[in-house]
């Protein structure tokens, strides 16, 4: 994995990077389907989670480890980067009918991603749950992002989870007018559709997300670990 960010937690040190073997990336698939099946997000009987976007995506991936213990996975997400195919359209565009912001529209969409199949998984004893997994994630999308000429993001989130982001301080403006289109009988069609917990789709610029999401994780660490240093490092 070619680590991005470092986050300290407990004796433990979280690292956020991008996977870059293939065993990796298996990992990331097979916890997101275990995930995603254990929350019921599945249609019944679906036995293999991959879609158009799989085969170009980049893998993050969030494990935890620490002196003479083996890293743990313990979350990931997958970012679509746009090309610039005047018909390519990214997952949200294909769940979801809504007209993008103008201020995503205007640049290319080969500087825009989005951010897919977050997520968070606790490993009991290896470090806290809550928001920190999630917010460094986001505060990597934000470091991939800013290193290969990346201007916005667009992204799918479950409401529960988009309140205590916002309330984190993490700056994820709503798509307004957006009109749910994904099939109930899709592959994903309970994440969408069966569940109390809407889906809400989300937008920012990476100029704005930067400094708040690295804000966010600090505040959040010092918060939930009583630590008394924000203990988080870029890495070149």
């Amino acid at each position: 994995m070619e680590v991005l960010l470092t986050i300290e937690a407990r004796g433990r040190h979280i690292d956020f990077g991008i996977a870059t073997t293939r065993a990796e990336c298996a990992a990331i698939l097979a916890q997101r389907f275990r995930v995603y099946q254990r929350h019921g997000y599945y249609q019944p009987g679906l036995t293999v989670d991959c879609d158009e976007y799989d085969r170009d995506a980049v893998y993050l991936a969030a494990t935890a480890g620490g002196d003479r213990l083996p890293a743990v996975l313990i979350g990931s997400a997958r970012l679509v980067v746009g090309t610039p195919d005047g018909s390519f359209r990214f997952p949200s565009q294909r769940a979801f009918q809504l007209e993008l912001p103008e201020t995503v529209r205007v640049v290319p969409a080969d500087q825009c991603l989005e951010v897919t199949r977050l997520i968070s998984e606790r490993a009991e004893g290896v470090v806290p749950g809550g928001l920190l997994v999630p917010l460094g994630l986001i505060r990597t999308v934000s470091e991939y992002s800013q290193r290969h000429g990346i201007r916005c993001g667009l992204a799918v989130v479950k409401q529960r989870l988009l309140r205590a982001l916002l309330a984190a301080g993490v700056p994820l403006p709503e798509i307004a007018c957006a009109m749910l289109i994904y099939p109930e009988d899709g592959p994903t069609g309970p994440y969408y559709h069966r569940h109390a917990d809407s889906v809400i789709p989300v937008w920012w610029t990476v100029a704005e997300l930067a400094p708040f999401a690295a804000q966010a994780v600090a505040r959040y660490r010092l918060a939930s670990l009583g630590a008394t240093e924000p203990g988080a490092r870029n890495h070149p």
